[in-house]
């Protein structure tokens, strides 16, 4: 037998005795109340606070990016931001009635769950608690480059779940990460649904395996900054969002655009002021050489997550050991310009237009190529400006006067529901548009009354 071989019957043989085990812990599962399943994910919950810096740490030293501080918040994320929306929802039994409709509330079943390097503890913890809150059971592949980070927060997510009474077995993971185990496992015919977090061809793999499977895109988020917006709040912003983790999570900033070089003299000298490095034409040109794998069409590896000083360095320049970023001037959107390709770290585009329509167009096409259905953010104090630019952009998610990372991801600026994974839609290759939370896990049985005649 080939190693290959011996590879895919080991990955099998173990996905065979996860889903085996995960199918009995769903029978025990489907028998819990409403206040049940509450405390089982409140148990979950302050595990997850508890081990927050714990985990941010961990997770920084085995993968190699990020920051520790915001990783922590990730984490705290994760766990509670997430568990305040839901805990007051209900979702057992009969769970809404509106227009004659009652709504019943059933588990999903066996959720496969993929988890990236870049969100890894966050994803573990955040996928684990809206799987349990339906009273599901989940099973996790994690990137192989956060095995050892990702599997001691499923560990913690375990601990708490079992000490508050559920199965052990509702939360599982595959211990000898790789693509066949990761393939086995959604492939497997006992696994009922698919939430995909990670790079473009393991989400393509996750639609391909014949089960629903709910999943993501990559971001090339554009923020058009108008030129009636408030200068102060959306450079602030942008900077909070663009460095967050350096870069890590899908959602940030990628491009800033302006509709007049008026606007953008101004802003660009307070992203200067406030610490961003003003890239020349020379240092770009340098950058583009070191940031992206050009044949897959995607950052390397070498950059992702990493700090503004060492992404330079890598380019063979340096900069300042206090700038939080690096700005880059683009000539286009339109993806002939690398620099406006999504580069998970903290390095931002930004591009004049010539006109408000002008520079809406650059952020539709920004999208087009690179961040179809994703995100897209815009500072204005106009609100017809706001709908126009919604109206036209193509992204499922749009913050008005916010951090792009902030916004979108839930909760924290608007009612958003929280979540770490951001459905992008058809355009995206997606199945749905939200950002994914424990309703998605949900299969909802309906009872139709009878209209009065």
């Amino acid at each position: 037998m080939t190693t290959i071989a011996k590879e895919m019957t080991s990955a099998s043989q173990e996905v065979d005795q996860l889903t085996s085990k995960a199918l009995k812990a769903l029978q025990v599962m489907e028998t819990f109340t409403q206040e049940q399943v509450d405390k089982i994910t409140k148990a979950m919950c302050e595990a997850g606070v508890a081990n927050e810096r714990y985990l941010a740490e961990f997770a920084v030293e085995e993968t190699g990016m990020g920051k520790v501080e915001d990783k922590v918040i990730k984490n705290h994320f994760g766990s509670q931001v997430v568990y305040d929306y839901m805990k007051d929802k209900k979702s057992v039994g009969i769970i809404d009635e509106h227009d004659g409709v009652i709504e019943i509330a059933e588990p999903f079943g066996v959720v496969a769950a993929v988890t990236p390097t870049t969100n890894p503890t966050s994803t573990v913890m955040f996928k684990s608690l809206i799987a349990l809150k339906g009273r599901n059971v989940i099973i996790l592949a994690f990137h192989p480059r956060a095995q050892k980070c990702s599997a001691a927060a499923a560990k913690i997510m375990q601990d708490a779940a079992a000490s508050a009474g559920a199965p052990r077995d509702c939360i599982q993971w595959i211990t000898q990460p790789s693509i066949e185990a990761t393939n086995a496992l959604m492939t497997h015919p006992d696994v009922d649904i698919i939430v995909a977090t990670g790079g473009s061809a393991m989400v393509r793999a996750a639609y391909s395996s014949g089960h629903p499977a709910l999943g993501v895109g990559p971001g090339d988020v554009p923020v058009f900054i108008e030129k009636s917006a408030n200068l102060e709040m959306a450079t602030d912003d942008v900077i909070a969002s663009k460095t967050f983790d350096n870069g890590t999570i899908c959602s940030a900033d990628q491009s800033v655009i302006f509709d007049d070089k008026a606007t953008a003299d101004k802003a660009l000298k307070m992203f200067e002021a406030k610490g961003a490095y003003m890239c020349s034409q020379e240092e770009k040109d340098m950058l583009e050489k070191v940031m992206f794998d050009k044949e897959h069409g995607v950052p390397s590896m070498l950059i992702v997550g990493q700090s503004p000083q060492k992404i330079a360095a890598l380019a063979g320049f340096k900069i300042p050991a206090d700038r939080k970023m690096l700005m880059v001037p683009l000539t286009s959107t339109e993806g002939e310009d690398w620099m406006s390709h999504e580069k998970l770290s903290p390095v931002l585009g930004w591009y004049v237009a010539r006109s408000t329509d002008d520079a809406i167009d650059a952020c539709e096409h920004q999208l087009q190529f690179g961040g179809a259905g994703h995100s897209a953010a815009v500072f204005t104090s106009d609100e017809k400006v706001a709908q126009k630019f919604a109206l036209k952009v193509d992204a499922n998610r749009v913050t008005w006067n916010q951090p792009s990372v902030h916004g979108t991801i839930g909760a924290l600026y608007n009612t958003l529901v929280p979540s770490l994974t951001l459905g992008c839609g058809a355009r995206g290759g997606n199945i749905t548009t939200d950002n994914v939370g424990f309703k998605n896990l949900l299969n909802i049985k309906r009872l139709a009354r009878r209209k009065a005649a």
